[in-house]
């Protein structure tokens, strides 16, 4: 599914909810997608825009886990993956998908 295209159609939001729900765990660049959709995406159609929030925050919760458990680095040895990391928790907690007071320690921890 081309998502970036996709999202432009009202229509479309239902399928684009499913298929990011169907992929699983979700890695960086679709993780950046996520967030870019949310963005995107109309908050008139709010079942849907909620369930993309409600799917970033599970991701973000998931890494978070994974980050205090193994830490930053060596979770992501990447410094762009932890770029990509740290953009989807800024998307996420300006959006309100996160609590900020939660997550912005995260952003400075992966930018490190």
């Amino acid at each position: 599914m081309d998502v970036r295209s996709a999202v432009k159609d009202k229509a479309n939001y239902a399928g684009i909810v499913q298929w990011f729900r169907e992929q699983g765990n979700l890695d960086p660049e679709k993780l950046v997608l996520l967030a870019d959709t949310i963005d995107e995406m109309s908050e008139e159609i709010y079942e849907h825009y909620r369930a993309l929030c409600d799917i970033c925050r599970e991701q973000l919760q998931r890494i978070r886990r994974i980050c205090l458990e193994e830490g930053y680095e060596n979770a992501f040895p990447d410094e762009n993956v932890r770029h990509q990391i740290a953009y989807v928790v800024e998307k996420a907690c300006e959006k309100r998908a996160v609590l900020p007071e939660k997550y912005e320690d995260m952003v400075g921890n992966l930018y490190r």
